[in-house]
């Protein structure tokens, strides 16, 4: 009988580069060190590529490809088994228009792509699955639960659940936002897929009830098959010895620079408290470049007479970069046009000490209700507001102050990734003791 204390082998297969809409995230290398730290044997293979986990170098150490030298190393026959398994796949039937499809004027490649991955005709993720078989072949004990990163991955769960015989739990991660960009018929297409994927899951984890609910309609799920385990981060090592930086007046950004990101709110926000005279406003971005043409109409302002020397871009950062970023900050902001979903960043800046300004939807409304940590505004919140709620946290440092340690207290509580770690792996337990149906045969990928 498998309970929470019970130490479990729990196959965690991550996405790598190649996966459509983004590969592992923090979240899964805390979720994979926490799991360990409490006594789990954790597999963490990345499929599709290696891992490229955002601002956390040291941790895409966690995760193994299925073609590196320690997998084969651990089965030295892996080739000749190769050959041997590929027999659980049929030969792939074609997608419809699998080359490429002309969109307003460019070639979108992501639908194709998408949906060639979620019927499991994508190559590399068969072979993926073939070498994972394999490996596992040669390392008994088979795992009792098999954790996904993403949904983008879902076309493994019917052939992983039959052939290893265990439960195979899904982690939600915006992927409702991948399917939701991509041009019909390939959206329309995709939804299907993740459906009819979805059905043969254990279980489905999100990070808060927002996006337990909206998970439910995506993935066609039972409310009682989708369950919340908020994001957990390390607050021991994110002890801030310093006082919150008051002067200058820092401002954090810290995300994917796109629109959906609403920087360039951010850089209104800026340019308002600039022109009131404010006294020395500063605003520091980080975070990868993932819309270049936006991010060149975000630089050509702030590099205009008025805010020319009032930013510093960072770049993408490593977790020790990442958390000096943050510890320099006088107030971290969120200006996200979609309502956020994983969160760790933000619980890392407030265990910081640095009081938040965000939006009140999504996981930092949940945050919220543990954490008194800075000041929310309306979801659709103007520029205004942002303006507003920073000239208020600047012209009274010891109301933010004293907002910063409060955030930082509450993250230690309720937010650790011990509390994470625990959450799922009490969930992964239950699956773990729930029988399966009765198997028929290896399971092929349809």
């Amino acid at each position: 009988m498998t309970d929470a204390k019970t130490p479990m082998r729990i196959l965690y297969l991550a996405g790598g580069n190649h996966v459509i809409g983004g590969g592992a995230t923090v979240r899964d290398a805390m979720f994979v060190r926490g799991l360990r730290n409490i006594g789990h044997d954790v597999l963490a293979l990345s499929v599709l590529g290696a891992v490229r986990v955002d601002g956390a170098e040291d941790d895409s150490r966690l995760f193994d490809t299925l073609n590196s030298g320690r997998i084969t190393r651990y089965f030295p026959h892996l080739s000749r088994l190769l050959t041997t398994l590929s027999s659980l796949w049929r030969r792939p039937r074609p997608v419809r228009n699998l080359t490429s499809f002309a969109v307003g004027g460019y070639i979108d490649r992501a639908g194709p792509a998408a949906v060639a991955m979620l019927a499991g005709r994508d190559k590399r993720l068969r072979g993926d699955f073939v070498k994972c078989m394999a490996f596992l072949g040669g390392n008994p004990p088979r795992p009792d639960v098999v954790v996904l990163s993403t949904p983008m991955l879902s076309a493994l769960v019917e052939p992983l659940r039959a052939n290893l015989e265990c439960p195979v739990v899904c982690l939600t991660q915006g992927a409702d936002r991948t399917i939701e960009s991509l041009e019909d018929p390939f959206r329309s297409d995709a939804r299907k897929l993740i459906r009819k994927n979805a059905r043969h899951l254990s279980l489905a984890v999100a990070t808060s009830r927002h996006f337990a609910i909206r998970a439910t309609e995506f993935m066609a799920l039972p409310a009682a098959k989708v369950k919340v385990v908020p994001p957990g981060v390390d607050a021991s090592a994110l002890d801030n010895p310093s006082p919150r930086a008051r002067r200058p007046f820092v401002i954090g950004f810290h995300d994917s620079i796109c629109r959906e990101k609403g920087l360039d709110t951010l850089v209104d926000a800026l340019d308002h408290l600039v022109k009131n005279g404010r006294r020395d406003p500063l605003l520091w971005i980080a975070g990868r470049i993932a819309d270049p043409r936006y991010w060149q109409r975000i630089k050509r302002r702030l590099e205009s007479p008025l805010l020319s020397g009032k930013f510093k871009f960072f770049g993408e950062l490593g977790a020790r970069a990442r958390r000096e970023f943050l510890a320099g900050l006088s107030v971290f902001v969120v200006a996200s046009r979609e309502p956020e979903s994983k969160g760790t960043v933000i619980l890392e800046a407030m265990a910081l000490g640095v009081p938040l300004i965000g939006p009140s939807s999504g996981i930092i409304a949940e945050i919220f209700q543990y954490v008194n940590g800075g000041l929310l505004v309306s979801s659709d919140a103007p520029v205004w507001m942002y303006a507003q709620a920073l000239e208020l946290l600047d012209s009274m440092p010891e109301t933010a102050d004293n907002l910063g340690k409060n955030a930082a207290r509450g993250v230690a509580e309720h937010f650790s990734i011990e509390r994470a770690a625990n959450r799922l792996s009490a969930l992964l337990a239950g699956t773990a003791r729930c029988p399966l149906a009765p198997k028929v045969g290896h399971k092929e990928m349809a």
